[in-house]
């Protein structure tokens, strides 16, 4: 379809202005990666499962990510569309599966923010406990919840002034977290001694089964979550180059933090203290630093949160903001801010179904175990809508690929590799979980439970997807998407 203009053939919504650089991109996918936090707090769970094999799962998942991100950047070049996979994948496999994609990616982003809304509620109250304010406890649901609720205010504002702005925050708060962690990270080089580093740890080999190998990859491929927001700002860039570019460096930037800082928490920590969560990167920074360090580490724990909400609000409103261009969601998610040019409906919309998740956990306690698990468990959807955007490359440029021999790597051979292989992955992680218990139960560490919640969520888009398709009538199901960009020219050999 014609960007700014809706599948319907209504009035044109107003188009995006084209202001965005490859940095601003890279800031994005960073953001919404939040590798600080994923050290801080999910380093641990990793750990629980790899062992000393971390810095192996890293590699074994970032190859595959890397072979999709080429398909992808090649997909926004000549097809640059803010609903990006849900429009890509109903370009290449049907208006069906497409709109799954999209079902999925929406429903997985409005869940992650209710529960990362809960975290900076966390942060702030343990920031203030630290610094000796304790009026209220960090463990208090309703406290939690309610500073949550604040930040989550602060971040629509910002994300509806401007991504170009929201983006010079997000510099700032990543920068003050990655100073904090590398710091931390470095002095765990420094004065540990739990074991030696070894080239062992990066070997693929070092996993003790082919089990254990998969789980760990597909738990560090979720730990990548949130590269391809890069493109979903392809509308805003001033070339529909940058978003590829901006995706391959978050990727790479990301994946030589995640080793260094597991490689010198290897170094650091025992096996026992690395697979308990309490001793992350904030009980390790109070070792070296004492209550200052611990300060320190919390706070950037809470401005890497806070930039990872801002640019899941970001993504996460330009998605429905396609999807209302298409007709699967009303019109009025396509409006822009007059003054600001940004997608004030969807933002706002995005952010109040996340604060009505949030605060139906508080009411219905049990509710919040559910979207921690499916946070827990969304590994196994990252997977699948990863794997399926590598397979609609493949299929979209099928016709391209008797070309150059680099156009058949990047958008042939490589997506169709970690396609399959990202799907491979999540196939068979849901069937070790669901094959590790005998028996159903509403528990967050119930295998089958962690293995229903994703399915689950993928499920109740068929009924949504039915009534779109025959009651709304969506274009999106009936009208053939628009042609793609004429290929770029070959470079002359020596120009």
């Amino acid at each position: 379809m014609d960007q700014g203009r809706p599948a319907t053939g209504e009035a044109p919504v107003a188009a995006f202005r084209k202001t965005l650089s490859t940095r601003h991109g890279v800031v994005i996918a960073l953001a919404n990666i939040s590798p600080t936090v994923s050290v801080g707090i999910g380093l641990a769970f990793l750990a629980a499962l790899a062992g000393t094999a971390m810095p192996a799962a890293f590699l074994l998942a970032a190859l595959p990510i890397l072979a999709v991100s080429g398909g992808y950047a090649r997909l926004a070049a000549r097809d640059p569309n803010c609903g990006t996979a849900y429009v890509w994948v109903r370009r290449a496999l049907g208006p069906w599966t497409g709109y799954l994609t999209g079902w999925t990616s929406v429903a997985t982003n409005i869940l992650f923010l209710s529960y990362a809304g809960q975290l900076t509620g966390q942060f702030t109250l343990g920031l203030l406990a630290e610094a000796g304010v304790r009026a209220v406890s960090p463990d208090d649901p309703l406290a939690v919840t309610l500073t949550g609720l604040v930040w989550s205010g602060l971040i629509v504002l910002s994300a509806l002034r401007g991504v170009k702005g929201a983006t010079a925050v997000q510099s700032l708060l990543l920068g003050i977290s990655a100073v904090v962690v590398t710091a931390i990270v470095i002095t765990a080089f420094a004065r540990g001694d739990a074991a030696p580093v070894s080239a062992s740890w990066f070997s693929p080999f070092a996993f003790p089964d082919t089990l254990t190998l998969l789980g760990a990859t597909v738990m560090a491929a979720y730990m990548f979550w949130g590269w391809e927001s890069a493109f979903s700002v392809v509308e805003e860039s001033t070339s529909v180059r940058s978003p590829g570019r901006a995706g391959i460096i978050a990727i790479l930037v990301t994946t030589g933090f995640f080793l260094f800082s597991a490689t010198g928490f290897l170094h650091a920590l025992k096996p026992e203290q690395l697979a308990d969560p309490l001793s992350g990167v904030t009980e390790l920074a109070r070792t070296f630093y004492g209550t200052t360090g611990a300060t320190a580490a919390l706070a950037a724990m809470l401005f890497a949160t806070v930039a990872c909400m801002q640019s899941s609000v970001i993504a996460g409103a330009r998605l429905t903001l396609a999807m209302g261009r298409d007709g699967v969601l009303g019109t009025s998610w396509t409006r822009l801010h007059p003054a600001w040019g940004t997608p004030v409906t969807s933002t706002v919309r995005i952010a109040v179904l996340a604060v009505g998740v949030s605060l139906a956990g508080l009411a219905v306690g049990s509710l919040s175990e559910v979207v921690v698990a499916v946070v827990n468990s969304v590994g196994i959807l990252v997977s699948l809508m990863y794997g399926v955007g590598g397979i609609a490359c493949v299929v979209t440029f099928r016709h391209e690929l008797r070309g150059r021999i680099r156009d058949a790597l990047v958008v042939g051979l490589l997506p169709l590799l970690g396609g399959v292989a990202l799907l491979l992955l999540g196939g068979l992680v849901a069937y070790q979980q669901w094959t590790s218990v005998d028996h159903l139960a509403f528990d967050a560490e119930n295998g089958r439970f962690l293995t229903v919640l994703p399915m689950t969520v993928i499920a109740l888009g068929v009924p949504a997807a039915l009534w779109t398709r025959y009651r709304r009538r969506a274009a999106y199901f009936t009208q053939p998407p628009a042609p793609l960009a004429p290929a770029p020219a070959p470079v002359p050999a020596g120009s």
